[in-house]
This record gives C-alpha cells, sequence and structure tokens, in this order.
C-alpha cells in the first residue's frame, strides 16, 4: 500500500448555483466525461480517487460558486442550501469525503454567519473563497469579522483563483483572450496571488496571528518572488513598510500552499525550498486536473519520505484535525511517533 493522499482542492458543481457557469456549460458540449465528472459526487469520483489511490477528498463548489450573483439576498440562500447538500454528500461518506463551505460574500455578515454555521453544525473543515467580489477584495474592512471568525474557530480559508478584475482584463488581456492568458496559464495566478499579497499588506495576520489561508497551485507563484517581495516591501513610502515582519515570513506563518494544477518539478523544488516541508499539501484540481497525474507528481518526485508523507497527507492530518477520518490521522500520528 502507498503513501496515504488527502486531496484539497477539488471541485464539484451544484445547480442552480452552477447551472449558467461558463465553463461548466463549454464542458457539456465539448467535453461530456469532465462535465460528468464536475456533477458527481457518487460512484464516477470514487472510482476516479481509487484508480488513484486518493483516499480523501474535501470537496468545494466550482468557481466562482454564488459570489458572482447581482442579489445577495439569492447569493445567501443558494450559499446555505449549497452546504446543506453537500453536508448530505459528507454524511454518506464520511470516511472519503470532507467538505468547505461556499460563501455568499456579497453580504460580509451573512459570510461570517454561514461560515460559523457549517463548521459548528455541519462538521465543514473551513471555507473556499472564490477571489474578489464585485470588485471587493477580502482585505476590504468589511470582511474583519469573516476572519476573526475563522480564527476563532480554528479552520483555515482556501483563496481560490477567479478571473482577473474587469480593469485589469482590460488593460492587460483583452487582446488575448481567446488564448485563454486571463485564465489558469497566467492569469488567474496574478490575480490570486496578488490579492494574498493585499491580505498580507494590509496587516490582517497582525490582527489575527493565528489565521491560516491556503493558496493552491505551489503558492500562485508567491514562493518565487518571495526575496524580492520581501527586499522592496516599504520602498514606495517614506517611511517605509507598516507591518511586523517582512510579507514572506506570513506566507510561511499564515499560508499553506497546494500542488494542485502545478505538477511541476521545478516549481514544487522552489516551493518546498521557501515554504518549507510542513507548509505544503498535496492537491490535484479535480476534475480540471487528473487524479492519477497528481498521485503520480507526488509519488515519484524524489525527496525523503518524511516529506512526502508530510506533503500527501500529514500536513493536511494536522491542520484539519478530527475533520480527517481517524484512520488518516492515525497514520500521520504514528509515521511522527519517536521510533
Amino acid at each position: 500500500m502507498g503513501v496515504p493522499l488527502i486531496a484539497l482542492e477539488e471541485h464539484y458543481a451544484w445547480d442552480p448555483a452552477s447551472a449558467d457557469n461558463t465553463v461548466a456549460t463549454w464542458l457539456r458540449s465539448n467535453n461530456t466525461t469532465a462535465y460528468d465528472r464536475l456533477y458527481d459526487r457518487g460512484p464516477l469520483r470514487l472510482e476516479q480517487m481509487d484508480a488513484a489511490g486518493i483516499d480523501f477528498q474535501i470537496l468545494s463548489l466550482f468557481d466562482p460558486g454564488v459570489q458572482e450573483d447581482d442579489d445577495a439576498a439569492r447569493a445567501i440562500d443558494y450559499a446555505r442550501r449549497a452546504n446543506d447538500d453537500l453536508a448530505e454528500t459528507v454524511r454518506e461518506k464520511p470516511d472519503r469525503f470532507g467538505a468547505f463551505a461556499t460563501l455568499a460574500t456579497q453580504d460580509s455578515d451573512a459570510a461570517a454567519e454561514e461560515l460559523q454555521r457549517a463548521v459548528t453544525e455541519l462538521g465543514f473543515a473551513g471555507a473556499l473563497i472564490n477571489g474578489r467580489t464585485h470588485g471587493r477584495y477580502l482585505d476590504d474592512s468589511a470582511y474583519e469579522d469573516l476572519f476573526e471568525r475563522a480564527e476563532t474557530l480554528g479552520v483555515p480559508v482556501y483563496l481560490h483563483p477567479t478571473t482577473p478584475h474587469p480593469a485589469v482584463m482590460d488593460a492587460w488581456f483583452a487582446p488575448y483572450v481567446d488564448d485563454g492568458l486571463h485564465l489558469a496559464s497566467w492569469g488567474f495566478a496574478v490575480e490570486a496571488g496578488t490579492h494574498a499579497l493585499r491580505l498580507i499588506y494590509s496587516g490582517l495576520f497582525d490582527r489575527h496571528p493565528r489565521l491560516q489561508m491556503i493558496l493552491g497551485h505551489l503558492g500562485e507563484m508567491l514562493p518565487f518572488s518571495a526575496f524580492r517581495t520581501d527586499r522592496y516591501y516599504g520602498l514606495g513610502g517614506d517611511v517605509g513598510g507598516r507591518l511586523q515582519r517582512l510579507p514572506s515570513e506570513y506566507l510561511r506563518n499564515n499560508f499553506y500552499v497546494t500542488t494542485s494544477g502545478n505538477f511541476s518539478p521545478p516549481a514544487f523544488a522552489c516551493t518546498l525550498e521557501v515554504m518549507g516541508a510542513d507548509r505544503v499539501m498535496f492537491s490535484v484540481d479535480y476534475p480540471m486536473d487528473d487524479n492519477k497525474d497528481g498521485a503520480d507528481f507526488i509519488a515519484s518526485y524524489p525527496m525523503d519520505e518524511a516529506t512526502r508523507a508530510k506533503v500527501s497527507y500529514g500536513n493536511a492530518a494536522r491542520l484539519f484535525g478530527k475533520k480527517i477520518p481517524a484512520r488518516l490521522r492515525g497514520a500521520a500520528a504514528s509515521r511522527d511517533a519517536p521510533s
């Protein structure tokens, strides 16, 4: 038996929230296999997990979730219904599935309340937020209570990419939309990485030092740029930076990063070196990426077995605690026990 695998950025679609989703609509006409995988939370998904040796998935509603809805009341309703529906999936297969909450970030107070409900009543492992909502980023002071709740509850927030801001789309990407430059090849990482830096620069983690967040795709390019981010932090003002520490210290202390959709050995080497083995976790980005590809990448990458165990499942077991099945927590504890 191989090393256990816990995957954290694994998506599903749910109507009515996903009914008009651009990617899902395209898949329905052009890639029915991927479309079926996206909507399935049963035999097909489990078959794909078993084929790759993935023991446990934490599920999240497909980008953008409910966050693009112009009707805040409807978004709140959809978020609650989506979370209740996902909770049923987890109850049916608690040994295979966990859940990240969907939040209607159009209303920051409602988002905080739904996070509280999802964690304390439904047993969710945290929340996944798809970037900004209607142009408002999470460094807005309105979200202070949401992050305070996450810190108090002891659950992480997964900051997932979304399409770049409309102003950025116009200025940078408009001539190359047909080539997909604004999507996963570049635009998603720029948008999500910048969003994470906005949170760091806002002082969020000075105010909430125990708050934990997760970034996918090997950290949305932030590990690669960490040296220069630190070197030039505060250069734009007369006084210098306002933070208590350098930006990369928050990256290494308040963020985890996952391998989702970025199975590049050189990028993984950089991420491990910058973040440290305790801050990197396995993920696939299913069904946009293939479970077997992700599992094979982790199995074949040349690293010591202690590091492989941390990345594959140990770090997730430590971060999520009892939200992870006891058999996987036990495996992690047994491996960490002194010989």
